[in-house]
């Protein structure tokens, strides 16, 4: 696994982040992550209690999500 954040990671290399780093990084609460990955909204990896996110397909789900700006 990359050590170095500014690095991109390969197709075969995961970055699995704790849902507290993931909340941080998106400025939401633990629960708004676990009611998005309740509902389906965002991927999540879960092995008994432990839960992990993988930050890029976090961020492709959410740009699902992105709208355009209106101009008018």
């Amino acid at each position: 696994m990359n050590t170095n954040p500014n690095e991109t990671l390969s197709q075969d290399e995961a970055e699995l982040i704790t849902p507290e780093q993931l909340a941080h990084r998106l400025n939401v609460s633990r629960r708004c992550l676990s009611n998005w990955s309740r509902d389906n909204i965002i991927p999540m990896v879960k092995i008994g209690r432990v839960c992990r996110y993988d930050l890029q397909k976090v961020r492709a789900a959410l740009a699902q999500y992105e709208r355009a700006a209106v101009t008018r």
